[in-house]
């Protein structure tokens, strides 16, 4: 599945402004209290999600440095091991894909929640 069709699935399944691409990238959260190193979660073009042993509060902004991307951004949730955060511009599919690349994580097909009968368990539905 290429990079585009990866995002189109991700809008038609996702109400967020922007969809979501989930990957596994290190990258560096640079603050005036100094270098976070963490791992990113997900992006958009808006976006990510930092997972880090300890996120900076809400707020405080930054340089995310994504390889040789640098992106000044907010964050603008945390919690005791990730924090979100918004990026002063929106970044272009090209320097999206350029940042996801090949970290795009593959998953299964994203379930129909119409499929799912109510009240009963998945292990009752199989003979």
């Amino acid at each position: 599945m290429s990079f585009l069709e990866t995002r189109q699935q991700s809008v038609s399944t996702d109400q967020r402004r922007s969809a979501r691409l989930m990957v596994a990238i290190p990258v560096t959260f640079r603050t005036a209290s100094g270098d976070r190193q963490c791992h990113m979660a997900n992006i958009s073009d808006q976006g990510a999600k930092l997972e880090t042993e300890s996120p900076p509060g809400q707020g405080v902004s930054g340089m995310l440095i994504m390889g040789k991307e640098e992106v000044y951004c907010t964050v603008i949730w945390s919690n005791e091991t990730a924090c979100g955060i918004e990026f002063e511009r929106c970044i272009g599919d090209a320097a999206l894909a350029d940042i996801a690349g090949d970290q795009i994580r593959r998953s299964g097909p994203v379930a129909n929640t119409g499929n799912i009968q109510m009240g009963r368990k998945r292990g009752r539905l199989v003979s």
